[in-house]
């Protein structure tokens, strides 16, 4: 978890080609301006964050809180089960960070994501 200078658009394009040459097709959500995205054995959650201290100007893209999640080794299940547990765990480390990172801008987290879609 932490603060990146990352559009959403360049969080999604590094995240997208993270597996590199898997063909898998990533699975996203979106809810209020947040977003997830999972793929193989990891996801990550962005949510726009300019963090006490600084100014929205001072970021050559964009401030965010960006959390990653992975599962190393065996898991109980894979797939689209396995994106959304992790998607989800992801999420709620966020909203904590947010709370944590003293954001200044207001973001409505809703109680949950949607779930995946893709597939």
């Amino acid at each position: 978890m932490q603060i990146e200078d990352s559009s959403q658009k360049t969080w999604a394009k590094y995240y997208k080609s993270y597996a590199g040459k898997s063909k898998e097709t990533p699975e996203q959500a979106s809810s209020h301006g947040i977003d997830a995205l999972a793929r193989k054995e990891y996801a990550s959650v962005y949510v726009p964050c300019v963090p006490k201290g600084k100014e929205a100007d001072e970021a050559t893209q964009a401030y965010a809180l960006v959390a990653e999640v992975r599962v190393i080794g065996e898991s109980r299940t894979t797939g689209r089960d396995l994106h959304q547990a992790l998607s989800d765990f992801a999420y709620q480390l966020t909203r904590h960070a947010y709370e944590l990172a003293g954001c200044k801008e207001s973001v409505d987290f809703p109680d949950e994501l949607p779930r995946f879609e893709n597939g």
